[in-house]
């Protein structure tokens, strides 16, 4: 078969059980991190940074079961939603959303089979992901104090977390992000080394 032919074929019924499976997966990681590490304020701006390690394997189990087209824009939706019902704010849904557009179009460009483009592909994910989830404690402080603090978030947290936050940790922490997006893929192809053979991912 055809190498573009055979992996711009549509997602099967295995394939959309295995992603919104992962995908639960990817949120539990995500989620537990954030429940535990972001009690403290300090820490809190670098979640998404430390959650792109172990979410990265995840990610990258993804990638080699299932190598096609809207995929990840299926998985990100899964998450937004989720996320979103949950009670993170609209801001972090449309981060993620937005990186799931940015990872879908990497990933296209390398045919859904380069590591390379995989890696881009989720680093781009996490920056989005990490932008929509605290620029706005930089564009807008005000708004997202009165929003945190009106969704049952203790004032005094949120004094501690606005207090620390500038734009040097944000940078910070964008580009730390990205770091940890990179070693949780690399990760991914070592503890998914056979997987990424079968898969054809290089």
């Amino acid at each position: 078969m055809p190498y573009r032919e055979k992996t711009s074929t549509r997602m099967t019924v295995r394939d959309l059980v295995t992603t919104a499976v992962f995908t639960v997966v990817y949120l539990l990681v995500i989620v537990s991190i954030s429940l535990t590490l972001g009690m403290i304020p300090v820490v809190y701006p670098f979640i998404i940074a430390i959650g792109s390690v172990p979410c990265g394997i995840v990610w990258a189990f993804l990638r080699v079961k299932v190598p096609k087209r809207y995929c990840i824009l299926m998985q990100c939706g899964i998450q937004a939603i989720v996320m979103f019902l949950i009670g993170s704010g609209w801001f972090i849904a449309s981060g993620v959303l937005a990186g799931a557009v940015a990872a879908e179009l990497v990933s296209a460009f390398g045919g859904y089979r380069s590591f390379k483009a995989a890696v881009v592909a989720y680093a781009a994910y996490a920056l989005c992901f990490h932008a929509g989830s605290f620029a706005i404690v930089m564009l807008a402080r005000d708004y997202y104090l009165e929003y945190c603090v009106s969704s049952g978030m203790d004032p005094a947290y949120m004094e501690t977390l606005l207090g620390f936050m500038s734009w040097e940790v944000f940078g910070v922490s964008s580009l730390l992000a990205v770091i940890g997006a990179v070693v949780g893929m690399l990760l991914g192809r070592l503890f998914l080394h056979k997987h990424f053979l079968k898969a054809g991912v290089v």
